[in-house]
């Protein structure tokens, strides 16, 4: 910490009146900590740097600045908008969305439905599993569990069938996330370690691993704080940071190339959106807008729709 701040910080612990610019600093990453985040010899509890910067512990509203941005204002929300699910019409091409997201007003979950629209205006049946609304059990806790995911022993657990009858019925399994310290959130994880267990989607052959899950394609959408500051996936950089976003891209490729192949499905990529219109700005319903045209270009280029 610089030498002012140090004043300041020592200004506020001896309880001295500070200005409130420099009681709460969110221009500069939450630079200064007041006193209350300090603990009885005056060490700075990590963690709390952005929360007293955006005035404690009170959750993200309308505007979160917090978290790059991520919350759509309330006039621009989707939420009320669902898709209508899967039939047993044998003439119908299926998409399959696995939400890990609790926050329906984030532009994750926007995100989701905008592609959701555009699958069904395209005329496929659309089903969304929201696995924290669904209360989804991602946890392999068990050497029963253990086994069954990695091996295929035993008996396949209740939640787990409901989940595969899903993906059986799917053509397009879609993963909706947001960036989590550039891998999966727990939830979805644990999704694909529990339901694309082996015996389900694949199994030991006489050469080697068995895809049994033929002509499925699997895909990511993804909102992220700082990935390089592009739109969609390798050659999308807007060329805002090229060389940071293909490196990047590269390595989400190799994990979802390994996720699909193993099980013969088509990987078919992700759209990653690292250009979030902030919060206050004052033409946000024209840029959410823009962003979500951009997601359905992307979706009917790599689905060749």
């Amino acid at each position: 910490m610089s030498s002012p701040f140090k004043l300041i910080a020592v200004l506020i612990a001896a309880g001295f009146c500070v200005p409130a610019a420099f009681a709460a600093d969110a221009v500069t990453s939450a630079s200064v900590v007041p006193a209350a985040q300090k603990t009885q010899d005056g060490a700075v509890l990590e963690g709390t740097k952005t929360l007293a910067a955006k005035g404690g512990d009170r959750l993200p509203d309308n505007v979160d600045a917090v978290t790059s941005a991520s919350v759509v204002p309330v006039q621009y929300r989707q939420t009320d908008w669902k898709p209508s699910g899967f039939t047993d019409a044998k003439d119908k091409k299926r998409a399959l969305f696995i939400l890990d997201d609790p926050r329906h007003e984030s532009v994750t979950y926007d995100l989701c439905v905008t592609a959701m629209k555009f699958f069904e205006e395209k005329g496929f049946e659309v089903e969304l599993r929201d696995l924290i609304a669904n209360k989804f059990n991602p946890l392999i806790t068990t050497r029963e569990e253990f086994y069954h995911a990695k091996d295929g022993f035993g008996k396949t657990p209740a939640d787990v069938l409901t989940e595969q009858a899903f993906v059986k019925k799917a053509d397009h399994i879609i993963f909706v996330q947001p960036n989590w310290q550039d891998t999966d959130p727990m939830f979805t994880k644990g999704y694909k370690l529990r339901v694309f267990s082996k015996g389900f989607s694949y199994d030991d052959g006489p050469k080697g691993r068995v895809g049994l899950l033929p002509g499925k394609t699997f895909y990511t959408i993804m909102n992220a704080g700082w990935l390089g500051m592009g739109q969609g996936m390798s050659g999308d950089s807007l060329n805002k940071n090229p060389q940071e976003w293909e490196t990047w891209m590269f390595a989400m490729r190799v994990v979802d190339d390994d996720a699909a192949v193993g099980k013969d499905m088509k990987n078919l990529g992700r759209f990653v959106n690292d250009r979030t219109p902030s919060n206050l700005d004052p033409n946000y319903g024209e840029k959410i807008e823009a962003l979500r045209a951009v997601l359905r270009k992307h979706l009917a280029r790599d689905f060749n729709l």
